[in-house]
């Protein structure tokens, strides 16, 4: 049984076909639309069927959508986005009902240390502490071997942790955000 991981990020979407260890069978990107509420879920469910139709019917049976910003604990809606301009947008919803398959969104730093945790550099420890650089500045937390998401599904979000008081302000409303000077958008 394979899976198809989705990564939306600030300026592409990347998708790959992955196999239970973790392997990467095919892949696909896309750049990621200004606009991006619906037009959002039509690239993601592009990617979906393009790399669906290389392989045999059947084979892939769920999609996992990994994207920065702050995601419901029922892993479906996406709360705030703030690199993408997406607020209360029902990603899981729009993009199942495109492609067929059962659908999970989770953070991308989530995500990622998920995938530390169960195939790469923390393969084996019970604890882990991952903080991913890119368009912004995310985190996740594997603790007692489970991912850590908080009460709300949205710890770790560091990139959002004030480290400058009074400083920039930052697409979050917040101001003096550890992404607004470290980041790949940072001034």
């Amino acid at each position: 049984m394979l899976t198809i991981g989705v990564d939306i990020g600030g300026t592409k979407v990347a998708a790959g076909v992955v196999d239970p260890d973790g392997r990467i069978l095919d892949k696909v990107r896309y750049p990621t639309p200004a606009n991006a509420s619906e037009e959002l879920a039509d690239v993601v469910a592009l990617a979906v069927r393009e790399l669906r139709d290389r392989r045999t019917e059947g084979d892939c049976v769920a999609v996992g959508v990994g994207m920065a910003g702050f995601v419901d604990e029922d892993r479906a809606t996406v709360q705030v986005a703030v690199n993408l301009g997406l607020h209360d947008h029902p990603l899981r919803d729009l993009v199942q009902e495109r492609v067929g398959l059962p659908v999970v969104v989770e953070n991308d730093a989530n995500a990622a240390a998920w995938a530390e945790a169960r195939f790469g550099a923390g393969r084996g420890s019970d604890h882990i502490v991952c903080v991913t650089l890119g368009t912004g500045i995310g985190g996740g937390l594997v603790l007692d071997g489970k991912l850590y998401r908080g009460r709300f599904g949205v710890a770790s979000e560091v990139g959002h942790y004030r480290m400058v008081p009074f400083g920039r302000r930052c697409p979050c409303g917040n101001h003096g955000c550890w992404e607004q000077y470290a980041s790949g958008r940072a001034w």
